[in-house]
């Protein structure tokens, strides 16, 4: 009995440690159809792909990650600010080819929520190693700034110095 509390008070510390460590098992309906099919997203071999609904093009992997898998590397909570910091070096660098990355905005990171899914609210197959974690958007309010939520796939309001992860997007028409 001493050893199971003993284990269950370290693997809480740990997740309160380094709350990105531990990925929650994804949780979905069945019975409800998907918002995010696979068959509507085209994956390019350059780290992207295209959502042919909307006409968007989105990188497969959060900031700081890498890989067909997005295993390669953690991904990266930071500050509004160096979020759009990173915005422009991804420019200056031409990712996939292309220099006009931008932050999404609440609507595009909404089109990507997979509402029968939480914990994350995403599908794997498209997004791979997502994890539950809230992405920045690029629409602000000094001294605020928009996140939408990939654990439940709700919008929140935040102030621009809290950390939060990164997909960048792109129009694609």
């Amino acid at each position: 009995m001493t050893m199971k509390r003993f284990t269950f008070i370290v693997g809480a510390c740990l997740l309160i440690a380094n709350p990105i460590a531990a990925i929650a098992k994804q949780d979905c309906n069945p019975d409800l159809a998907s918002s995010t099919p696979t068959q509507r997203f085209n994956h390019n071999d350059n780290g992207t792909l295209n959502d042919t609904q909307t006409g968007l093009m989105w990188k497969t992997c959060l900031e700081g990650q890498r890989g067909s898998k997005c295993k390669d590397g953690s991904p990266e909570r930071m500050q509004w600010q160096i979020a759009t910091n990173r915005t422009q070096l991804t420019n200056q660098r031409k990712f996939a080819g292309y220099s006009d990355w931008r932050l999404p905005t609440l609507t595009e990171l909404k089109s990507i929520i997979e509402q029968r899914c939480i914990t994350p609210a995403s599908n794997l197959e498209v997004f791979p190693n997502m994890r539950a974690v809230n992405l920045w958007s690029g629409n602000q309010s000094d001294p605020k700034a928009w996140s939408m939520d990939f654990t439940k796939g709700k919008i929140l309001n935040n102030f621009k110095g809290a950390g939060n992860y990164v997909r960048l997007v792109r129009d694609s028409r």
